[in-house]
């Protein structure tokens, strides 16, 4: 589907809207109705099989603990890991108590190159120290990788994703990286269909930068097709799929009916109806059955963060965010009679939902939370505030300047605060609000990726109207560069940013690894809505990827 630009001009609306026309949602009303519950006795199977594979983690084992280690990578990529936390944790720490030299690739061994990366991944996702000199030794005399290596297709392919958990300074890890990448592209032609497969989408999505669930939908084909796959674990992942996807389906119908409640398809005309995407966008973050209060609440603030971004950014004047804006600072029902229109309809809707949450929260504890993402909200219309103004002064900021505001238009901050809202005081207590809302460095990190790599996709369209001055912008006028080139470094930082929260995911972490995941997954929701372009906008693009995950159950 393809946007235009058009004016809007109505007889009792005499301010001159020059905003763009969205393509319509691609999710009718209803599409979920008639969901049902899982038959009891797909749950029985769940459980015998969910047994059967935890004995297989504790009890699969090797001097060098290859074998667990291919069963611990394969239980993260179908998406179970979730089951066997603990198991995974023992399992790894002992690997990772093991002999350097296991991290050390020789040409003469068979799979080392793969096994040695596996290794090193394993353990630097799971917070473990370890370092990548061991794959200094892949290189020649002269400082080049060994020609060997292009015949190793496995192993190529476990260096590529395990160079993409490196932090700064590792050289090595980066080298890698670039020779992975233009090796597996130069062979891709040769390798057989299922690999062939499974490299292209490694390409475009590493293990390391996937949405958990994207990786596991993908990853459960690739597996299937690997003859030497273990059937258990196989079955027993399709069949935890399935039942977590009526889960899902349960909660985007009674979300649904929320959706529809705000009448946002006659009420908000210029706003993207993005129900399906938006809870996507939470699901990413956390799928558990036990986040389910959590990502329920999340998903309705994300979708009225989607109303307000498109009501400053799209619709309203300066003189109307300005009066929205000093109505959010004091929150109060009072304040609705100094808005008006649009305006006045998004303001209902954030004090009911506020409310709404903060009842949800009082049934099982403190309400604490709440005030922590009041807060944010606050930040984030200051913000767009900035951004509008921009606009209407046609004023291009510079980098630093820019970074002040956008990063919070980023949507991020506010995110990360509101997924910990709904997780319960045993794990997001005051002092992880605390951390979350002064802008450490793995949100800012987050925020960065998030909103460079949506300027990246989307600021050509953004233009064609009036419109805030994006990164690249901002960056090529600065510096008297191309916009090209100003890409060129953007991505750069992009880069730098996903090394500090691999950085931030190293022990000990500065949260409980249940909330530091919440960030990380945030950032990696970036990687799938926006691989193949605007995917929010351009929904199309993201249309039968969330067909697999929400609507077509996997044949059993």
């Amino acid at each position: 589907m393809s946007s235009t630009v058009v004016e809007t001009q109505k007889a009792s609306d005499p301010v001159v809207r020059d905003s763009a026309s969205f393509p319509p949602t691609l999710w009718e009303d209803g599409f979920l109705d008639g969901v049902d519950q899982s038959p009891p006795a797909l749950e029985s199977e769940h459980e015998a099989l969910k047994e059967q594979v935890r004995n297989m983690v504790t009890a699969a084992d090797d001097d060098g603990g290859d074998n667990r280690l291919r069963l611990i990578d394969a239980i993260q990529r179908l998406g179970v890991g979730y089951h066997f936390e603990s198991e995974m944790e023992e399992a790894l720490a002992k690997v990772h108590g093991l002999s350097d030299e296991l991290f050390i690739v020789h040409d003469t061994a068979p799979h080392d190159l793969y096994h040695a990366a596996l290794r090193f991944r394993l353990l630097r996702q799971q917070g473990f120290s370890v370092s990548p000199d061991g794959f200094r030794n892949l290189k020649d005399s002269e400082g080049k990788f060994k020609q060997w290596l292009a015949s190793d297709e496995q192993g190529l392919l476990s260096l590529y994703e395990a160079a993409h958990v490196a932090v700064h300074g590792e050289d090595i890890l980066d080298e890698a990286l670039s020779f992975a990448t233009s090796t597996l592209l130069s062979i891709l032609p040769q390798l057989s269909p299922s690999f062939q497969k499974q490299v292209k989408f490694s390409l475009g999505l590493p293990a390391w930068k996937c949405v958990p669930r994207s990786l596991a939908r993908n990853y459960i084909d690739f597996y299937s097709e690997d003859p030497s796959h273990n059937h258990t674990l196989l079955h027993f992942a399709k069949l935890d799929f399935n039942l977590l996807q009526k889960l899902h389906q349960q909660e985007l119908h009674i979300i649904s009916g929320w959706w529809k409640s705000l009448q946002v398809k006659t009420n908000f005309k210029h706003a993207r109806d993005r129900l399906v995407e938006c809870y996507y966008w939470i699901y990413a973050v956390y799928f558990e059955p036990k986040y389910q209060l959590a990502r329920m609440m999340c998903t309705k603030i994300i979708l009225m963060l989607s109303l307000l971004d498109d009501t400053c950014d799209n619709f309203a004047t300066y003189d109307e965010v300005k009066m929205f804006m000093e109505a959010i600072e004091s929150l109060q029902v009072s304040a609705l009679e100094a808005l008006s229109g649009k305006t006045k309809d998004l303001y209902h809707i954030i004090i009911e939902l506020y409310d709404e949450i903060e009842l949800e929260l009082a049934k099982i504890g403190p309400t604490f939370a709440v005030d922590y993402a009041k807060e944010e909200l606050k930040k984030i219309c200051r913000a767009h505030l900035a951004e509008v103004q921009w606009r209407t002064k046609n004023h291009v900021p510079t980098m630093e300047e820019y970074k002040i505001d956008a990063y919070v238009t980023s949507g991020f901050p506010i995110l990360c605060t509101s997924a910990f809202v709904g997780m319960g005081v045993g794990i997001a207590t005051k002092e992880a609000f605390e951390w979350v809302t002064n802008e450490p460095k793995m949100v800012r990190a987050a925020s960065v990726i998030s909103r460079i790599q949506n300027d990246i996709v989307s600021y050509k369209f953004e233009r064609k109207r009036k419109h805030a001055a994006s990164a690249i912008e901002c960056y090529a006028k600065e510096h008297d560069v191309s916009e090209d080139n100003a890409v060129e470094f953007l991505r750069e930082e992009i880069s730098r940013a996903w090394k500090d929260i691999a950085e931030e995911c190293q022990k000990p972490t500065p949260l409980p690894v249940a909330l530091i995941e919440r960030v990380l997954n945030f950032a990696r929701s970036i990687s799938v809505i926006y691989e193949k372009g605007d995917g929010y906008t351009n929904s199309d693009l993201l249309e039968p990827h969330m067909a697999s995950l929400f609507v077509d159950p996997i044949p059993l």
